[in-house]
C-alpha cells in the first residue's frame, strides 16, 4: 500500500490532526470574506445612501409601528429637504412598506408606484432575513432602476421595510457606479 503524501513529513495524521488543519484552513480563508474594495464614486454613493437611511429608518418607527400614515408621510417630508441629497440631485423615490411587502406610502407620491411587492426577491429577502438587500429592476419602458430595501425593526419585532428607488442611469451619471458596483456593495457594514 502506498503511503499518503504526509506521512514521511509531519507523521500520521490523526483524527485531532485533520480537525486542527481543517479549523486553521477555516480561520485563515473565512475571515477574508470582506466588501470588494469600491471605487471613490461607488464609496460615496454607499455613504450618502447610508446616511439617507440612518436619518429615516429611527424617526419611522414610531409611526409605522402606529401604521399612521399620515405620520410617516410627515416623517418623510421632513427628513427630507435637510437629509437626503440624492431626493433633489435625482430621481430618487422613497416607499415604506408593510410587514407583508404591502406599500403603505410612496414619497414623493406618484400613485403608479404603490402595490403589493411582497413577491418581489428583494423584498422577501428583507422580510426574511431582517438585513438590507439590493435589486436591479427593469421598467416597463426598458430603463432600470435600483432599489434598495431596510428592515425598520422595534426591539425585537419587524415592523415594515423602507424602500429606496434611484435610476439606474442617474447612479451611473451622478456616482459613476455600475450595475455590478451597485449590486456588491453591502449596505450592512
Amino acid at each position: 500500500m502506498k503511503k499518503p503524501f504526509y506521512a514521511g513529513a509531519v507523521g500520521p495524521l490523526t483524527s485531532w490532526g485533520y480537525l486542527l488543519t481543517l479549523l486553521f484552513l477555516l480561520l485563515s480563508y473565512g475571515c477574508q470574506a470582506q466588501e470588494p474594495p469600491l471605487s471613490p464614486g461607488a464609496a460615496t454613493f454607499k455613504k450618502e445612501v447610508k446616511e439617507c437611511i440612518d436619518r429615516l429608518a429611527n424617526p419611522l418607527v414610531e409611526p409605522l409601528s402606529k401604521k399612521d400614515i399620515p405620520a410617516i408621510n410627515e416623517t418623510l417630508k421632513r427628513a427630507e429637504p435637510q437629509a437626503i441629497k440624492l431626493c433633489r440631485m435625482c430621481p430618487f423615490r422613497i416607499g415604506v412598506l408593510d410587514k407583508n411587502g404591502e406599500t403603505l406610502t410612496v414619497y414623493p407620491y406618484r400613485e403608479a408606484a404603490r402595490g403589493d411587492f411582497s413577491g418581489y426577491d428583494v423584498v422577501v429577502q428583507t422580510l426574511k432575513n431582517w438585513k438590507t438587500t439590493q435589486q436591479r429592476f427593469f421598467m416597463q419602458d426598458g430603463s432600470e432602476i435600483y432599489i434598495v430595501c431596510v428592515p425598520i425593526l422595534k426591539q425585537e419585532e419587524l415592523l415594515g421595510v423602507l424602500a429606496l428607488a434611484l435610476g439606474a442611469e442617474e447612479a451611473k451619471k451622478i456616482w459613476g457606479v455600475t450595475e455590478k458596483e451597485f449590486l456588491a456593495i453591502d449596505f450592512n457594514r
